[in-house]
């Protein structure tokens, strides 16, 4: 199980940011995001690490994300869902929105 708190803020960052992100930040997210399907966890995590490591104003968005939002889900009661179906959510829903966002771009005038 891939254990990275701020991937699940990556889709809302591209959703309400994605002027953040130059076309190169996604071209390289798309690259990672291939990747990870054909990896192990561990070697999933690094590559996520790497890759924050290389982008340190998204990291540093991630983590302003994560930290806004940890007081709102101490409010909500715990669930215990599948985390590895949550991670694989995750994975397609921001390959998903990468790829969007990456057209939108090719598109624009």
């Amino acid at each position: 199980m891939i254990d990275d708190d701020l991937l699940p803020y990556l889709p809302s960052l591209l959703e309400t940011n994605s002027e953040l992100l130059t076309n190169q930040d996604l071209q390289d997210l798309s690259n990672i995001l291939a990747q990870l399907g054909n990896q192990s966890d561990d070697d999933a995590e690094e590559t996520l690490n790497n890759f924050y490591i290389a982008h340190p104003r998204l990291r540093d968005e991630l983590e302003n994300l994560e930290e806004g939002n940890r007081a709102e889900l101490k409010k909500v009661p715990p669930s215990q869902p599948n985390q590895s179906t949550r991670i694989t959510n995750i994975f397609q829903e921001l390959s998903q929105k990468v790829q969007e966002e990456i057209k939108r771009r090719q598109t624009k005038p």
